[in-house]
């Protein structure tokens, strides 16, 4: 029986208005409260509140044979507190079941791990906190921002007692090797690691509306004939599928049946006795890792390529990551609170990936809710942002 692990990442950012130069030293109110509001209720009407109530109805209708497990980030957290809190109920309800881990995440999905050792820990430990506040829970698997990780990264998740780390399964890190087996860190053998199996996930993500795919329409049977082909081609015992909570609902509507495709597939999977549902520390009660794994540069879920360069990949995006970290050490001293706050929002992916310039098709996804119109004009506003952030932490 082959074991499956459905993982989903949620993540939004405190989107920041716009911020003239002119603004700097004036006024410090950053954050676009209108397009936060209006973002935040339309994803719990489109995605969060109908998925979640899809899935306490399938973890009923199954009881302990299905499971899953989310990362949600910080500052999702604290959006659904402000604008729309039975968001925040409804994951209560589905934690209850005992069917569904809340994974740790970065406190404001940052890409700090990009950088140092010290931010980005204290990233998991505000995350870890929230955490404990919000649902009384202690993660002990792990869901990076993006599932960037590398082996010093790995390092640095087991030294704050991790066991378990969600990744890309990237070609050019297995080799060889396949997605379908339990690996562990090459300097620290107890932390596992569970790579994402994602051909099989890009299926649904990037091609479930793709005219042009020689399998579309995709519809359960299909992906479960697709399953059964990859177990014919390895005898490995696990398949890990992480996606965007928001590609139900979001990235693809209702009424494209996303929703039901996803429903008769835990259905499907359920019902076949082939497959065992498992969560991320559900792998820590089966057989040692096959072998270590070696990252030497941090991967990440993005593009072919499976690199960082979604987020630093340009000139602009480095200039803008290199001056956020140069204010650290101002930040370490500040007792400045809202700076503070906004200095560690600062660091969320998605205000570099609106600076990023590879407009390839694989990444409509992502852009949904583009509100520059062009990476040079989100590099401008940031940089406005990040100068008045400065001053203050400076006084």
């Amino acid at each position: 029986m082959k074991k499956i692990c459905f993982h989903f990442q949620i993540s939004q950012p405190f989107r920041l208005r716009t911020y003239r130069f002119f603004d700097i030293n004036e006024r410090h109110d950053y954050y676009d409260d209108y397009q936060n509001h209006y973002l935040t209720q339309r994803l719990a009407e489109r995605c969060y509140l109908p998925a979640n109530k899809m899935m306490l109805d399938l973890i009923k209708k199954y009881q302990k044979q299905f499971k899953l497990s989310f990362s949600i980030s910080g500052s999702s957290i604290n959006l659904f507190k402000q604008y729309c809190p039975e968001v925040i109920d409804s994951f209560k309800e589905l934690i209850a079941t005992g069917c569904v881990e809340i994974t740790g995440n970065t406190y404001t999905h940052s890409i700090a791990s990009l950088n140092n050792k010290t931010t980005f820990l204290e990233q998991v430990k505000l995350q870890e906190k929230l955490l404990k506040e919000t649902f009384g829970v202690k993660p002990k698997s792990f869901c990076n921002t993006e599932i960037i990780y590398s082996d010093e990264i790995g390092e640095w998740l087991s030294e704050a007692g991790y066991q378990v780390v969600l990744t890309e399964g990237a070609r050019h890190i297995l080799g060889w090797k396949n997605t379908s087996f339990l690996y562990c860190n090459p300097y620290q053998t107890d932390l596992r690691l569970l790579l994402r199996s994602y051909r099989l996930c890009d299926d649904i993500t990037l091609r479930f509306q793709d005219r042009s795919w020689d399998q579309y329409p995709l519809t359960a049977d299909k992906y479960m004939q697709f399953l059964h082909d990859t177990m014919g081609e390895s005898d490995g015992p696990l398949f890990n599928f992480f996606w965007d909570y928001e590609t139900m609902g979001e990235h693809y509507p209702a009424e494209t049946g996303i929703f039901d495709f996803f429903r008769s597939l835990i259905d499907k999977l359920v019902q076949s006795g082939s497959f065992q549902f498992i969560s991320p520390t559900d792998v820590l009660t089966m057989d040692t890792p096959v072998s270590t794994l070696h990252a030497p540069w941090p991967i990440s879920c993005s593009g072919e390529e499976k690199d960082t360069n979604e987020w630093i990949g340009n000139s602009l995006q480095q200039e803008a990551f290199n001056q956020l970290f140069k204010l650290e050490d101002l930040y370490k001293k500040s007792k400045n609170k809202e700076a503070k706050l906004a200095w560690l929002r600062l660091q969320g992916a998605d205000h570099f990936n609106f600076m990023s310039d590879r407009w390839l098709e694989h990444r409509f996804v992502k852009r949904n809710f583009e509100v520059y119109s062009s990476p040079y004009q989100a590099f401008i506003n940031y940089m406005n942002v990040l100068n008045d952030i400065k001053i203050q932490l400076s006084k």
